[in-house]
């Protein structure tokens, strides 16, 4: 289910499933303030319930409370999404190392969980283990060749690494695969990246 919510706050999600999750497939919905407020109003019981209230406090930006559920979910039922979702919490707060636990926690559980590749490898970006994160973004591209953002971030990993030319060919690539989002990179991607000199 998705929740828009009022004013200027971004969409929160209350379920992402994957297509090989093991959480149930929810209706996408938009769904009131005060359906978001009976949403917080549950009194949790099972894993899903922690997630779902996880997912919530996430996309209102409260990330300590966010982890807090996410790690009641985890203690009830060790999945992959919850771990995921923990992970992206910590990564939200700034915890990069914490983030990297959890990421690899779910890369254990779903050795086939590209979006939790991709976001190690965003760790390991911020972290400026360059090599790490090009490993993920392959494993992440293994895994959904059509991945946008990981040949984009993989392309400014190679960049950063000095490999112009390897970064260019992911960059065309994400351009080739979605020029509608690719396009709104191109201000952020580096001269040279774009056909400005190497």
């Amino acid at each position: 289910m998705s929740i828009l919510l009022a004013g200027a706050l971004a969409p929160v999600t209350l379920a992402q499933p994957r297509a090989n999750s093991l959480l149930p497939s929810l209706a996408v919905a938009t769904l009131t303030p005060a359906e978001v407020q009976q949403q917080l109003q549950i009194k949790p019981e099972t894993a899903q319930d922690y997630y779902n209230l996880g997912l919530v406090a996430q996309g209102q930006g409260d990330f300590p409370q966010a982890i807090a559920y996410f790690t009641q979910a985890i203690t009830q039922q060790g999945l992959a999404d919850y771990y995921f979702a923990r992970g992206l919490a910590q990564a939200d707060l700034g915890d990069h190392l914490k983030a990297l636990d959890d990421y690899n926690q779910a890369i254990e559980l779903d050795p086939n969980f590209a979006s939790a590749f991709y976001n190690r490898g965003m760790t390991y970006l911020a972290l400026q283990n360059l090599p790490a994160a090009v490993n993920n973004f392959d494993q992440a591209i293994a895994l959904d060749p059509e991945f946008v953002a990981a040949y984009y971030s993989r392309g400014m990993a190679y960049f950063d690494m000095g490999k112009i030319e390897l970064a260019r060919q992911d960059y065309n690539r994400s351009l080739s695969l979605s020029p509608t989002m690719s396009a709104s990179y191109y201000d952020q991607a580096p001269r040279p990246l774009t056909g400005g000199g190497d």
